[in-house]
């Protein structure tokens, strides 16, 4: 737990592009280097974006009362005084995921859309990620906002709204990839990426999300340096990846540029998985892989300690960007990859996005050291060492 703790307590808050995410890179390299990798601190520039202030979220009528909300990342700004209008809806967004999203737009006396206004089935406002190349303000609120706004729209009641958001791009921001390497002592050409991710999402220690993660990959580090492994192993913790998987996709894209990407046999990813009461998601991308998973899970008796259920298929192309995590890049090359997740334990994820509730006293050490154990059995049975 010194990991989690330290990065929780000591640095807190890691957003991309920040002196925070950067002192969490330095502080992972220096703990990898006196393990005994070889540590490579990748420094690459991204489109940055930060949240000036709390956003403001009221609805005006039939009833004033102010909207709990999260700012979608890559919001532009309202104007100062907010952008007030008539809410009318859109229409569904995610119509994969159950019955989708209800999108709104915040409009004026022009029909000009404003803003947007998201309702979620979260139980809380939750940030994501909005199309920077639409840069409007956006905001989602949570289930109970939207079954309001549902049955106003039903009784036909005019809804009218003002949001107030303030936020800044920043075309030189900066952020880190920490590159562990530990090279094989017989086939040193043949590459295994295990990843996490250094970032956290806005208002977030991220605890779970993902200093569980980087835990993981310090103890199997550990264990590895002792075992010499047979293959290279590179531990990878990427920046950016609450903002679009930003330095994984660098990642990718500087060893496919290098001819080296064909050199990477396989990626193990682990994110949000730290907790004890969670939902603990395992993936595969192939059946080969799945019953190699299959395998280790029944030898280390998942089922009696996670629960049952634990395999799920894995997410198809068109949504390894929006439910994946930093395999996600090597995957939509043809690299075979298993993903070792989370999310919240009554069907929602309350470890990243909700930071309030992704806090160091949910993580177990316990759960870390048998996601790591599991880590290990995976690379075993795939013939790392």
């Amino acid at each position: 737990m010194e990991v989690v703790r330290h990065l929780v307590t000591e640095i807190g808050t890691r957003l991309s592009g920040s002196a925070s995410e950067e002192a969490a890179a330095r502080y992972l390299a220096s703990k990898f280097e006196q393990i005994g990798l070889e540590v490579e601190l990748e420094r690459y520039r991204f489109l940055g974006w930060q949240l000036l202030e709390e956003p403001l979220l009221e609805m005006l009528s039939p009833n004033r009362e102010r909207i709990p909300c999260a700012p979608n990342v890559y919001s532009s700004s309202t104007p100062e005084q907010g952008a007030e209008g008539t809410l009318r809806l859109i229409g569904k967004i995610r119509p994969r995921q159950g019955s989708g999203y209800d999108k709104y737009a915040i409009v004026n006396g022009d029909s000009e859309e404003l803003a947007y206004v998201v309702a979620t089935d979260q139980p809380v406002a939750r940030n994501s990620v909005h199309n920077l190349r639409f840069p409007v303000p956006e905001v989602n609120v949570d289930l109970d906002t939207r079954r309001k706004l549902q049955e106003l729209s039903e009784q036909k009641t005019p809804i009218r709204m003002r949001l107030k958001l303030r936020t800044k791009f920043d075309p030189e921001a900066v952020s880190y990839n920490v590159i562990a390497t530990l090279r094989g002592a017989a086939d040193p050409e043949r590459i295994i990426i295990v990843t996490s991710h250094l970032d956290t999402q806005i208002g977030s220690v991220g605890a779970n999300d993902d200093a569980s993660g980087i835990a993981v990959l310090v103890r199997m580090a550990e264990s590895l340096v002792k075992a010499k492994p047979a293959k290279t192993v590179r531990f990878c913790s990427f920046g950016g990846e609450e903002l679009g998987m930003y330095g994984s996709r660098y990642y990718e894209r500087r060893l496919k540029e290098t001819g080296e990407l064909k050199k990477v046999e396989f990626v193990l990813c682990f994110d949000e998985v730290g907790q004890e009461k969670q939902t603990h998601r395992f993936r595969a991308t192939s059946e080969w892989l799945e019953l190699k998973l299959r395998s280790v899970l029944e030898q280390l008796k998942a089922g009696e300690r996670l629960g049952e259920g634990l395999i799920e298929p894995f997410p198809k192309r068109w949504v390894v960007r929006a439910f994946g995590s930093d395999h996600a890049a090597f995957v939509e090359e043809g690299v075979p990859a298993v993903s070792i997740g989370g999310g919240g334990h009554d069907g929602y994820s309350h470890t990243g996005s909700s930071g309030d509730q992704d806090t160091l006293e949910k993580v177990s050490s316990d759960i870390i050291r048998y996601k790591a154990d599991i880590g290990l059995r995976i690379l075993g049975e795939i013939g790392a060492f």
